[in-house]
């Protein structure tokens, strides 16, 4: 699971955005409109949306309804020129956390980062270490053994918690005695276990 994903048609504000969360310590994903975000949407969670609404390719509305309805719905910001009070009070019924008018104060970087901290917490430190997945198939398991590995499809299947397909395998659940050295496939993302643990 990753932190936030961003999606900003405005080059601009969509790279202060990436660069402002990104320097802080985040995992931060952007996207440049709809389609962009529901295919990285498919395969990774985040904890926090910041969502335009008035993007190319289709309303950040109609994205906003899919993500509300979601069944790990993230927290929501709307994020957008539109100053309406109106607009503000529909979006904070409907369930958006914040409404943040592009160029006001909230939209600052210090401001906009400190609103980030209350609703996420300070930055998880955080990370998985293993061999990639891939490189570990690659090198290690004999080719016919491989697909027990794989979905149906022939695909890494997305975690069951997280929904990411960036696995790694570490040794570092249990003591390793050789030559018998035990692995786990684990999410990189959250470390939620793959169903196969290797040996």
């Amino acid at each position: 699971m990753k932190d936030i994903i961003i999606v900003e048609d405005g080059l601009q504000e969509r790279e202060r955005l990436l660069k402002l969360f990104s320097e802080a310590g985040y995992r931060v994903h952007a996207c440049e409109g709809v389609t962009e975000a529901e295919r990285v949407l498919q395969s990774t969670s985040f904890r926090l949306a910041i969502l335009d609404i008035g993007l190319n390719d289709r309303s950040g509305s109609y994205l906003f309804n899919a993500l509300k309805g979601a069944p790990s719905a993230p927290q929501i910001i709307i994020f957008t020129g539109n100053p309406s009070v109106h607009l503000k009070q529909r979006f904070l019924d409907g369930g958006a956390v914040d409404y943040v008018v592009k160029a006001s104060p909230q939209a600052q970087n210090d401001a906009f980062l400190s609103r980030i901290r209350e609703l996420l917490g300070e930055p998880s430190t955080e990370t998985i270490d293993g061999i990639e997945l891939d490189l570990f198939l690659s090198q290690y398991v004999p080719e016919a053994s491989r697909q027990l590995f794989f979905d149906a499809q022939g695909e890494v299947p997305p975690c069951s918690s997280c929904s990411s397909q960036h696995y790694v395998v570490t040794f570092a659940h249990q003591p390793q005695v050789p030559p018998e050295v035990f692995g786990k496939v684990v999410c990189a993302e959250c470390g939620a276990s793959m169903d196969a643990d290797i040996a």
